[in-house]
């Protein structure tokens, strides 16, 4: 209890040095009217003894009748004796009553404890947007009124259906070949494309590669020749491959990539043989592409 009498003691000591300071903040709006919505600024500044501390409204006070948008500080003034701070308020209302009326505080803080002291009241008026209908305005009686029929024309509907299924219908029979072919190349186009950054990427460090990056890396283009070719590459050996494509140079450089993965030996002619499997992998694409022009 006796905590509670000294605070309420020391605010009331604090009050009556205020009062007898005549802290009077000053707070009005910058212009006389305003329409519903419209942004209207309120001016607020205080005096005060440069030993106070205050405090100014933030975004969290309640500005009923109207609501908070922005605010913008001005730079404290303060001399040996007195302080000055000033804020613009940037407010809307969307209430509808001819005068709107607002008082704003400015906050006084000692220790723990604040008291508020409110500039005086200030008005708006708010300016009528929608002019007064006259009375002697009168309907008038003598317009046609035209049903308009609701009814939604299925037949219509239908009808455009059928047509444009008969059209995709022979767009597919007439084109529809030479349309699969097209696809059949962009696709294969996109993923050698794609393979070719891909691999050429990694040639610069076939002489330092571990041997089972080396046999990985060459996974990786019979892979992709199978893929492009329809052909087994991946599960060929390189004899098998010349078997199948009668193509020496092929077989050699395959065979020095052989030479590099199961002995380590060879690693020096490695890179140059994975840039002709690269090279190669361009002719085995064409191949196929001829292919499937001429429907094989």
């Amino acid at each position: 209890m006796k905590k509670y009498g000294l605070s309420l003691i020391f605010s009331l000591a604090f009050i009556i040095n205020l009062l007898g300071q005549q802290i009077e903040p000053k707070g009005k709006f910058l212009q006389d009217s305003m329409a519903i919505g419209e942004p209207v600024k309120y001016s607020l500044s205080i005096r005060y003894p440069a030993n106070f501390q205050v405090l100014m409204p933030d975004s969290l006070y309640d500005y009923a009748p109207f609501e908070y948008t922005s605010k913008k500080f001005f730079p404290t003034k303060s001399d040996s004796i007195q302080s000055f701070d000033s804020v613009v308020y940037i407010l809307t209302s969307f209430e509808i009553d001819k005068v709107q009326n607002l008082k704003l505080p400015v906050f006084i803080v000692e220790g723990n404890d604040s008291t508020a002291v409110y500039a005086k009241m200030d008005s708006i008026y708010l300016q009528e947007q929608i002019q007064a209908v006259s009375d002697t305005l009168q309907m008038k009686t003598d317009a046609i009124i035209t049903r308009l029929d609701k009814d939604f024309n299925y037949p219509y509907l239908i009808a455009f259906l059928i047509a444009l299924g008969i059209i995709i219908l022979l767009v597919i029979i007439i084109f529809g070949k030479k349309l699969r072919k097209k696809w059949q190349v962009w696709r294969l186009n996109k993923r050698h494309k794609k393979f070719r950054i891909s691999f050429e990427s990694k040639l610069t460090a076939v002489g330092e590669m571990p041997v089972g990056k080396i046999e990985k890396l060459l996974y990786t283009w019979k892979k992709h020749a199978e893929f492009i070719s329809k052909s087994p590459y991946a599960k060929l050996t390189s004899k098998e491959i010349n078997q199948m494509k009668q193509n020496e140079e092929l077989y050699e450089n395959l065979k020095s990539i052989d030479r590099t993965i199961y002995s380590s030996k060879g690693r020096e002619n490695a890179t140059e043989a994975f840039q002709f499997l690269l090279s190669y992998a361009d002719v085995i694409l064409e191949e196929r592409i001829k292919a499937i022009a001429d429907g094989k």
